[in-house]
């Protein structure tokens, strides 16, 4: 098995989760000074093909994305469904949520967090279908979840 998480010497995303999504947005464009960005959504149910807690789920978020030069910066509103991302906002409230690595083999990947003790918490296809999402529960080393991204323009071919 692979020893080690990173494919690339880069962290992609941290992101915050919030009750408010709007009023996160505004507070850090005026934090920063960054031009407020539009405001996405998570896949549409049918094509995320989401798995939460080992089983099939429906679940959504809006959310945005502030890009700078050396990482993305988003915050996060989860739908009212249990999802991983309404379960941290409930266990801790406001803050961050995950911190997201690019990879390009998330079967290998996957082995390696869960080898480590790490369960898969959810997982989905993105928007578009142009890759997929993977949660690992590393809240008791790291204090917040590890997202795994794959995306298919650059995916290893896997068993």
């Amino acid at each position: 098995m692979d020893k080690r998480l990173l494919d690339e010497d880069a962290v992609m995303q941290i992101c915050f989760v919030t009750h408010k999504l709007e009023e996160s947005m505004a507070w850090f464009a005026d934090l920063t000074g960054m031009p407020m960005p539009q405001i996405g959504k998570a896949a549409d149910p049918d094509e995320a093909q989401a798995v939460y807690m080992g089983q099939p789920a429906r679940v959504g978020c809006r959310l945005c994305v502030f890009p700078f030069a050396n990482i993305d910066v988003e915050f996060l509103e989860p739908g009212p469904e249990k999802s991983a991302w309404r379960d941290l906002l409930e266990q801790k409230g406001p803050g961050v949520h995950h911190i997201a690595f690019r990879t390009r083999n998330l079967t290998n990947r996957h082995a390696y967090l869960e080898g480590r003790g790490h369960q898969l918490l959810q997982r989905g296809e993105f928007d578009g279908g142009g890759g997929r999402y993977a949660y690992y529960d590393t809240i008791a080393d790291l204090g917040c979840l590890i997202e795994l991204l794959e995306f298919d323009k650059d995916k290893q071919a896997q068993p």
